[in-house]
């Protein structure tokens, strides 16, 4: 008999805004959907949007791909509702795909506490809440509400998921060793049959970079617009996400007026993820220096377009230069991004081609294996 795991998403597709969690959530349900019945509760709109949807029936089960989602205005999501929602499925497992996620996380922690839901089991995904770039963000808040639940035992009996070994050990240095923690790394689509057609020559002193994320302080684009400022050559570097942090990005606009004339920076907005791999074959260079990413399904893609990548040493992609695909360098050493970038720049038409080819390559060796789908599955084993 098949499972039955209602996931807690808040975002959900058609949404573009709400960032990788919606493919973790996507890629989870396209490759477990033979075994696990999916039942998603997800916003009747995208992240920041004053409308919801079109085309879509709200506050009601409805099919949407392999899974039922039920969409929903958060506005109106009270505590009553979503005791109400969960009830409405006689589920085996409740997936939270958040932490600090008030409506979609705590509440849910807390109807079960209380026994206003079944109590069964809980598989709590944190998504890289925890790194420590990340838990610096607003970290008073974050702390309290860790120091609040700790008292009341209120993850005592859940199972956490992690994604990587990184953040088994973010989890556990938080809330103890005793801690359950499955470790299954995030699914990818189907990569295996596609074929190397990234068509873009590379010249000497130039470079296209992209940027693909939410603009929010976590993503670090700032600190990204701030390297380029040194760097030698005629650069063209486009950012594309959803304008998460409006307060933030005046402060990348003030940091790209600084730039050289020599480095052109375009925002290209919001964009669907099925253009993705498209945006990335038509650039260089993905630059990524994140905060902290507990998988990063935009690096994964970003491979798969050919395009190899230089990030932070915030997520579970490592040991990129040693494979001949990227580079993952520390967030102190702000000096070795500006001179692996100048290196790019100055890289000719050969040497950027052999690199292309091996991070897709790469991307199509680590997408999903058999091992990856079972550890996944297994999250859910009772």
């Amino acid at each position: 008999m098949k499972k039955k795991v209602l996931i807690c998403a808040e975002y959900y597709i058609p949404s573009i805004k709400g960032g990788g969690p919606i493919q973790s959530i996507r890629n989870l349900v396209d490759n477990l959907s033979d075994r696990v019945d999916f039942y998603i509760v997800a916003a009747d709109r995208d992240l920041g949007d004053d409308k919801p949807f079109e085309n879509i029936i709200i506050d009601d089960w409805v099919q949407v791909g392999k899974a039922k989602v039920f969409y929903t205005d958060l506005s109106k999501l009270t505590w009553k509702k979503t005791a109400n929602i969960i009830n409405s499925v006689n589920y085996d497992v409740i997936y939270l795909n958040s932490f600090f996620s008030y409506k979609f996380s705590m509440v849910p922690m807390l109807l079960s506490k209380s026994k206003r839901i079944p109590r069964k089991q809980i598989v709590l995904a944190p998504r890289g809440q925890f790194s420590p770039g990340a838990i610096g963000l607003k970290s008073g808040k974050k702390k309290l509400y860790i120091k609040i639940a700790k008292a009341l035992r209120l993850y005592k009996d859940i199972t956490w998921h992690a994604t990587a070994e990184l953040e088994k050990n973010d989890i556990k240095s938080l809330f103890g060793n005793k801690t359950i923690i499955k470790v299954a790394n995030n699914l990818t689509a189907n990569y295996k049959k596609l074929k190397y057609d990234k068509i873009i020559e590379k010249n000497k002193s130039e470079l296209k970079i992209v940027f693909i994320s939410r603009i929010h302080p976590k993503k670090n684009l700032k600190k990204a617009i701030d390297f380029l400022k040194d760097i030698q050559g005629k650069i063209e570097f486009n950012i594309y996400g959803p304008l998460e942090d409006k307060i933030y990005w005046s402060e990348c606009q003030k940091a790209i007026e600084s730039l050289p004339k020599s480095i052109q920076v375009s925002y290209k907005g919001a964009i669907d993820h099925d253009n993705i791999m498209d945006i990335f074959k038509v650039h260089h260079i993905f630059l990524f220096p994140t905060l902290g990413e507990n998988f990063g399904h935009v690096i994964s893609e970003a491979f798969i377009g050919g395009c190899p990548v230089i990030i932070s040493d915030q997520t579970p992609w490592r040991d990129l230069r040693n494979n001949q695909v990227g580079w993952d360098i520390k967030l102190s050493d702000e000096n070795r991004f500006s001179e692996v970038l100048q290196e790019c720049v100055n890289m000719d038409n050969k040497e950027y081609q052999m690199l292309s080819k091996n991070a897709f390559e790469y991307g199509k060796q680590t997408s999903n294996n058999v091992k990856d789908i079972e550890e996944s599955y297994n999250l859910f084993k009772l």
